[in-house]
């Protein structure tokens, strides 16, 4: 009975063990299963970041090559287009270079026009032209091939031998080389209500533009003058421009610089004609809004020239020349700073044609001041003379008495350069003029009228 109990309680403990071990086989196996499917995963995991890498390698490489064969590609064409390019430029003399200088622009002609003074009428119509006659201007000498160049493109100061030294313009071929300059940058007062712009200014995007003062009281920028004008023209025209130029801008100092009225007279009632009708300005504001003006003049390649202090001519003695330099010096030079061109005021030259004699006082005195480009109205054919000490540059001054005369009166000056029948204003007082039958009142001289006012150096 004992060895049957005994017998029984040991089936049961292997029962127990076979069990027992039934179970640690099958937590094994499933181990072994789980670590087989970790080895594939990693595996797998393993190649696809494999074909990955392979994939994105081979799409680089491809990519690569075909960036390379681009930039081959671009590398031959721009070579080509160089070479093209060098071949088509051509050399061209700088003897008779056509200067074409320009007044403040009429932006409101019914304000110009239209004013019950008929002699500020007349005036404004003599000494100006409209935006519209202006822009149309320069489609025109672009469409015969003229490129704006600079007059320092024309000869460059050595300071180590003292001379200038002539440079080769190589322009495109077909190209003639043109100098623009506006006269006595200042906006004077006088035409304040007769249609011109009233200052030089920057938008809210740093685009230089022309402030346009209206009789109400409000003001609106745009291209209301010459330098907004052939900006957007160079911008529209990239090839009207040789390396960046735009033109002269000559600068006298009596009514400030720019529309802004940074002379000190015009901060005291002391010595000051403007006072009563305009008050007293503060110039250290004023020069203060200048100063960006000038330089972005100046970045976009503008140059600057002098005109004088009290825009007088420079005909008269060599004191009157000593004593308005001296006050162009001190009063609108900081503004600016250096500045070796002139623009003689009122376009007076100091001599003729033949080259500046050592007995001539006033040039003398005038390159002791660092002047080396001078500029003067020249009538006659365009003359550009180049020395070891200076260069000179004639300009015609293009207005509505200009215009008149090719017009009316059979000039042909610009004769094969440009053509005013269908630019000119029929506006203008002297159309009425010519279609009544009456003559036109001539300002008395062959120089056209200067509306921009002067004064004597005080």
């Amino acid at each position: 009975m004992d060895d049957k109990r005994q017998t029984r309680q040991e089936s049961d403990e292997e029962k127990s063990r076979r069990l027992r071990r039934q179970r640690r086989l099958r937590q094994e196996m499933r181990r072994r299963r789980r670590r087989k499917a970790l080895i594939l995963r990693g595996v797998l995991a393993a190649a696809f970041l494999l074909i990955v890498v392979l994939l994105i390698w081979g799409i680089s490489a491809v990519a690569g090559k075909i960036s390379g064969g681009k930039e081959e590609r671009a590398k031959e064409k721009n070579q080509t287009q160089t070479a093209e390019s060098e071949e088509q430029l051509q050399e061209v003399a700088a003897e008779k270079i056509l200067h074409l200088s320009f007044a403040s622009l009429i932006a409101d002609t019914e304000a110009a026009f239209g004013q019950e003074d008929r002699q500020a009428a007349l005036a404004m119509d003599q000494g100006h032209l409209t935006v519209d006659e202006f822009n149309q201007v320069l489609q025109q000498l672009y469409d015969q091939g003229y490129i704006l160049v600079k007059l320092h493109d024309l000869a460059t100061w050595d300071q180590e031998s003292g001379q200038m030294q002539e440079q080769t313009l190589r322009l495109p071929s077909g190209k003639k080389p043109l100098i623009l300059s506006q006269t006595n940058l200042s906006f004077d007062l006088s035409l304040t209500g007769q249609g011109c712009a009233s200052a030089i200014v920057l938008d809210d995007s740093g685009k230089i533009q022309a402030r346009l003062d209206q009789a109400d009281g409000t003001s609106q920028t745009g291209a209301y003058d010459v330098i907004p004008c052939v900006d957007a023209f160079v911008e529209a025209h990239p090839d009207f421009s040789y390396q960046g130029a735009r033109g002269v801008l000559s600068f006298s100092g009596y009514n400030g610089v720019l529309g802004y009225r940074t002379d000190e007279n015009l901060g005291t009632a002391e010595n000051n004609k403007y006072a009563s009708r305009y008050g007293i300005f503060n110039t250290a504001e004023e020069t203060e809004a200048a100063a960006p003006v000038i330089e972005a003049l100046r970045a976009e390649g503008w140059e600057f020239a002098a005109a004088g202090y009290a825009n007088l001519s420079y005909a008269r003695d060599l004191e009157t020349v000593q004593e308005d330099m001296e006050l162009w010096q001190s009063r609108v030079k900081p503004l600016l700073g250096d500045v070796d061109i002139l623009m003689f005021p009122e376009g007076t030259d100091i001599g003729d044609r033949k080259p500046y004699a050592d007995d001539n006082e006033k040039y003398r005195f005038l390159e002791e001041q660092g002047f080396r480009y001078f500029c003067s109205r020249d009538l006659g054919e365009p003359f550009t003379q180049i020395t070891d000490a200076y260069v000179r540059s004639g300009y015609w001054n293009l207005d509505g008495y200009r215009m008149y005369q090719d017009l009316y009166q059979d000039a042909g000056r610009f004769s094969g350069i440009l053509d005013f029948s269908g630019l000119y204003d029929m506006e203008r007082p002297s159309v009425a003029s010519e279609e009544s039958g009456t003559e036109e009142e001539e300002s008395g001289d062959d120089s056209g009228t200067d509306t921009e006012g002067s004064q004597e150096a005080e």
